[in-house]
């Protein structure tokens, strides 16, 4: 039996039940004689107390509960770099004490081994050949490299030390924050600001006379919203926000949204040749997504073999855009900015109205601000205004092509010269430190450069677009800011200091999502663009699907759930028109009917011969087609005759539809919509009617629960899928945004309009991972 240990030495427990005890001991105070009535005992205390001397006399003992409370707290379950904020701490947690703050070094020192707070020495045998010969290698020319299959944003590497990335339509993008970041974020962009760099969008030049352009735009932009051409958007006062197609007399060509922005100084041409006639040249930018870029170019460009008048220019990596949204945007944009002496008259006059406090939803929507400003870095850090008075009527904007006006913007040969600022960072430190007052801002002198900028009002709703400025509770608003290349850290640095949070791709898909607005690709099936990003997601989903063990993911074939990683909305206008002969391409040609459109056959449905009579071109050829569909079905019913319609735009033309639960549940993404028969219909419209009522109504969630409806919807019943659906924080339930073939929608109309229910378009929906079956209402979305 081996000998016992010498009580003088302590062991590990013994050590740390010590210095527990320690950390849970109060400290007191000494007793004396000028002590208070607690040193003379309970006797003759007095009938009152002043608070302030009290608390003054027993200020020690206050401070050493407090303190030994802490220690407490943290004894034992927390270590010194776990006390720090989420934002200081470091991916690992490291032994060199010296990473620490000053205050917490003493307790890491306690808490790490031996030897282990001195960092070893790197060696160069222990970098090794590669990292030997990056070290000979420039660092710009390591970046470049780096940058073959992908590029990169000017922000890109202040991203990547802070946020989740991903290769996404050519670009590395910041995805998510890597700390948690879903309500913060939405809390951002409704009462603080957010701010996303939004500088993978694509820029398209367009040069000519406005009479050729908008020959142009009349072939290839939504014919159903406002040109812009119209004066409205041609003025340069405002921009348009549209739809591009590859030829706007086939909807089914569907690109998707671009945004048109006119020069609002335009400049007299005067042609070389005397056959000629000279006539105004405008300039025009375009702006859209990168999946669709290459696209859109072809699209223009074929037009314009037969348009000799006018140009048209790809812009690559001239213009960056930042989008700022949030209550206290035009605050964060007012301490950035700052106008320089060129900027007067009509702009200086509406910077002056713009106000803080109003925030950008008082600015009309879509206007331009034209301006031209220093560099931010001279006014750094930015000082927020956080007194600034609100508006007076007086002071109450009117868009303008003054304001907007900024020739430099417009120039190429300008936007080239400050490509690249005049002043380092370091060369700007040091007339800095050359202050004769620390923290005073820097003068701007003759050899600083002045940014021509563009600045627009922007508003997420679920209105149609370009629509005339109705507000609504769902409404977003901020800013959208254009500036010359080569300027991307100097503005984002002060912006991202002037407390806005940073949002990645997710941040801005939430945004669209809780202003009820559809985003792009996601919930535009029927484009290319959407094509391929549900092919991603089918290989990012099925893969992780297969890598979780059987007992560890959904069994969808239990469930009865087909297609678990694909929308497939070919298949299910084909299954609910079955009529009709598709075609055999791969996204079976659905396309995206014009909210416009269906409003205007639901007003011919409900309104007999003399609607019928006034619809417009697309809208009677859809109403052609369903009523031939209708005799159809009438013939097959009667004699059992199958007819094929080859063709047929009806078949293949879907609806966007917002998704409300009657109740309970948030549908997800790719969930099932099921349409209901005439039996399950009135089942599920009086069990809908007593939720309404205050009445609880069980499902099938427990063992004791009923059934949505019997018997329950089967799979020849799914006319839709949702592409976007979450719980929203704005309206505080669940919310979804999916798609349904028209000639579904069409006949729950009818039935509606035949039934008048308290409920419009009701149909049930599942998670494609789940059993329960849940009421739901169909609302139509532009």
């Amino acid at each position: 039996m081996p000998p016992k240990r010498p009580a003088s030495v302590q062991t590990g427990a013994d050590k740390k039940r010590a210095r527990m005890r320690e950390q849970r001991v109060i400290g007191v105070q000494g007793s004396s004689k000028q002590g208070g009535s607690a040193s003379r005992g309970n006797a003759n205390l007095p009938p009152t107390i002043e608070v302030e001397k009290f608390a003054e006399a027993r200020l020690f003992e206050i401070n050493s509960l407090q303190r030994a409370m802490r220690n407490a707290k943290a004894a034992g379950t927390l270590r010194a770099f776990q006390t720090l904020p989420r934002a200081l701490r470091r991916r690992a947690a490291s032994h060199n004490i010296r990473r620490l703050p000053t205050r917490l070094r003493a307790k890491a020192a306690t808490e790490t081994p031996d030897g282990a707070a001195v960092p070893k020495k790197k060696t160069r045998k222990m970098m090794g050949m590669k990292l030997r010969v990056r070290a000979k290698t420039s660092r710009k020319d390591l970046l470049l490299r780096r940058q073959v299959s992908k590029s990169w944003l000017e922000t890109h590497i202040w991203h990547a030390k802070r946020m989740h990335m991903k290769n996404i339509w050519g670009h590395r993008l910041a995805d998510r924050p890597t700390e948690k970041a879903f309500r913060s974020s939405y809390r951002a962009s409704v009462h603080g600001a957010l701010i996303h760099d939004a500088s993978y969008y694509q820029y398209i030049e367009l040069k000519g006379s406005e009479l050729d352009l908008k020959r142009l735009f009349d072939a290839h932009f939504d014919s159903h919203s406002t040109s812009p051409c119209s004066k409205r958007y041609s003025s340069g006062a405002r921009e348009c926000h549209t739809h591009i197609f590859e030829r706007s007399s086939s909807p089914s060509t569907l690109l998707g949204p671009a945004t048109v922005i006119w020069d609002s100084s335009p400049t007299p041409f005067q042609p070389t040749s005397p056959t000629i006639i000279p006539y105004v040249l405008r300039q025009v930018l375009i702006r859209v997504h990168p999946a669709i870029c290459i696209a859109a170019w072809n699209a223009l460009s074929g037009s314009l073999l037969t348009m000799k008048q006018v140009g048209i220019r790809q812009v690559d990596k001239e213009f960056l855009t930042f989008e700022i949204v949030g209550r206290r945007a035009t605050e964060v944009i007012k301490a950035v900015l700052k106008l320089t002496p060129a900027c007067e008259g009509a702009s200086k006059d509406a910077w002056r109205k713009l106000s803080s406090a109003a925030g950008p939803g008082s600015v009309p929507k879509d206007m331009i601000f034209g301006l031209e400003v220093y560099d931010p870095r001279l006014s750094f850090p930015p000082k927020l205004d956080k007194s600034a008075p609100k508006t007076s009527p007086a002071d109450l904007l009117q868009p303008s092509p003054d304001i907007a006006s900024v020739p430099a913007f417009w120039d190429s040969a300008k936007r080239h010269s400050i490509k690249t600022p005049h002043f380092k960072k370091s060369e700007l430190d040091v007339r800095r430190s050359q202050l004769l007052i620390p923290g005073s801002r820097l003068t701007a002198i003759k050899q600083d450069d002045r940014i021509p900028i563009l600045l627009s009002q922007r508003t997420l709703s679920p209105s149609t677009t370009s629509s005339p400025t109705s507000t609504s509770s769902e409404d977003l608003h901020g800013w959208t800011l254009t500036i010359p290349s080569g300027w991307g850290v100097a503005f984002w640095s002060s912006l991202v200091f002037s407390q806005t949070r940073p949002g990645g791709l997710s941040a801005r898909s939430q945004q669209y999502f809780e202003a009820g607005a559809a985003r792009f690709p996601e919930d535009f099936p029927g484009t290319v663009a959407f094509d391929l990003y549900e092919a991603e997601r089918e290989v990012e989903d099925r893969g992780y699907w297969d890598r979780r063990p059987p007992a560890k993911r959904p069994n969808y074939e239990k469930l009865g759930t087909r297609n678990p990683f694909k929308a497939n909305f070919g298949s299910i206008a084909k299954r609910y028109s079955p009529e009709y002969v598709l075609s055999t391409k791969p996204n079976d040609d659905v396309w995206l009917v014009n909210e416009k459109v269906v409003r205007e056959l639901a007003v011919a449905m409900g309104g007999g011969e003399g609607k019928v009579e006034k619809l417009g071109k697309e809208a009677s050829l859809l109403w052609e087609q369903r009523e031939a569909r209708e005799k159809t079905k009438e013939l097959h019913r009667k004699t059992g005759t199958q007819v094929k319609r080859k063709e047929c735009v009806f078949g293949t033309a879907l609806v966007r539809v917002k998704i409300t639960p009657c109740g309970r549940g948030a549908p997800e993404e790719l969930a099932l919509v099921y349409s209901l028969d005439d039996d399950q219909w009135a089942d599920v419209g009086k069990k809908v009617q007593r939720l309404k009522r205050g009445t609880p109504v069980a499902t099938d969630e427990s063992e004791r629960g009923d059934d949505l409806c019997s018997p329950l919807p089967t799979f020849h019943s799914v006319i839709g899928r949702v592409t976007t659906g979450n719980f929203s924080l704005k309206v505080g339930r669940g919310s979804a945004i999916g798609a349904v073939p028209l000639a579904a929608y069409l006949d729950m109309l009818e039935r509606d309009l035949r039934s008048k229910p308290t409920t419009p378009l009701l149909v049930a929906v599942r998670n494609r991972d789940g059993e329960t079956f849940r009421a739901a209402s169909l609302e139509l979305m532009p």
